[in-house]
């Protein structure tokens, strides 16, 4: 059992210490039992207060999502990991023939990523707040990159690459013959009856929600003096690589289903958990997971999410049966160092 007043007092001890406008957290310790605090406020200049179940974005936690969508659709037998996006959409790259849907999963494909690259004189991530009107269809988005060298040779390196978490999208559509929406809210949704989390199809958060603060220039280059408030986002330009919605509560009880096997067989699982070096010695990379290794040596596997005005991070902790996830309503606040912090004053407290 966890100190409940430890647990919480840390939380707030944290925003305070970060100063951010507001964090929500949701810890289950290994007897099952869930902790939920959410401090601080919604918006920076008002004084409503921030509650654990209010919509945030998560940012490239929705790469969890995609990834199992993906694995399931393997189960299914409607493709292979080997399979190359060339197999599946003929022509659409100029190296299809060389990438496999696996190389895509695993950031080893060598494709650019979309996201820093020049439209119309700005890039693409700072269309995300000043196109609001305009809508980026996923294959506008993959035509960015196809006069572009691969930066390696598929699977002999890693780099992040938001690419091919689109490509991942257009192939779920075209597989399932449904839409992206459709289907994360048939497979995960429902069956976990997620009650606030949802992949967004306009510009606008649901109510009730926190609303997004960034300390970053709009092209999140360079950081600003300046904190501004972020409602509305281009969610088309994120689309499969970062649009998800949701709050702590609802991802922990997604990655309790992932970790427990109600979302994927033992194989696809063991698919998942097999992992690659990345370019940070304390991180690897598997099928849209991250497996992290702290300071102290301790592992957990999860994601983190960065997008205009929230960082996010979702954490299960194998060897102490214990999940964590955190949203903060800002960025870029270092949110995995965050919840690092967490986890070792409330366990070390609890000493």
């Amino acid at each position: 059992m966890i100190d409940r007043t430890i647990f919480e007092n840390t939380v707030e001890s944290l925003r305070k210490k970060h100063q951010l406008p507001g964090m929500s957290v949701c810890l289950t310790d290994s007897t099952g039992e869930d902790y939920l605090k959410a401090v601080g406020v919604r918006q920076s200049d008002s004084s409503l207060q921030l509650e654990h179940d209010d919509h945030q974005r998560v940012g490239s936690i929705t790469k969890m999502l995609i990834s199992i969508l993906i694995l399931k659709l393997q189960e299914q037998r409607q493709l292979s990991l080997e399979q190359t996006v060339d197999s599946i959409f003929p022509g659409i790259l100029t190296h299809g023939s060389r990438i496999t849907v696996r190389h895509l999963l695993q950031h080893r494909s060598g494709l650019k990523d979309y996201i820093w690259l020049d439209v119309a004189g700005t890039t693409c991530i700072q269309h995300a707040v000043s196109s609001l009107l305009d809508i980026f269809p996923p294959q506008s988005l993959v035509r960015l990159i196809t006069n572009h060298d691969l930066e390696f040779e598929p699977g002999t390196e890693y780099k992040y690459s938001n690419t091919g978490y689109i490509l991942l999208g257009m192939i779920v559509e075209k597989l399932s013959g449904k839409s992206i929406e459709d289907i994360i809210d048939q497979w995960v949704i429902q069956p976990l009856q997620l009650k606030r989390t949802y992949f967004p199809l306009t510009n606008e958060l649901r109510p009730p929600f926190a609303s997004g603060h960034s300390k970053a220039t709009p092209d999140m280059t360079e950081l600003s003096d300046e904190v501004t408030e972020i409602n509305k986002l281009n969610t088309s330009i994120t689309w499969t690589a970062g649009a998800l919605v949701s709050n702590p509560f609802e991802i922990q009880t997604f990655m309790k289903a992932l970790f427990n096997g109600t979302l994927l067989s033992e194989e696809s699982m063991k698919e998942m958990l097999h992992f690659h070096e990345t370019d940070d010695a304390m991180q690897s990379y598997g099928l849209g997971l991250h497996q992290y290794t702290f300071a102290n040596g301790v592992q957990a596997l999860g994601h983190q999410g960065g997008i205009h005005g929230y960082e996010s991070v979702t954490l299960y902790y194998p060897d102490h049966k214990v999940f964590l996830t955190v949203i903060v309503n800002q960025m870029p606040v270092g949110v995995v160092s965050i919840a690092g912090q967490l986890y070792r004053n409330v366990f070390e407290c609890d000493k």
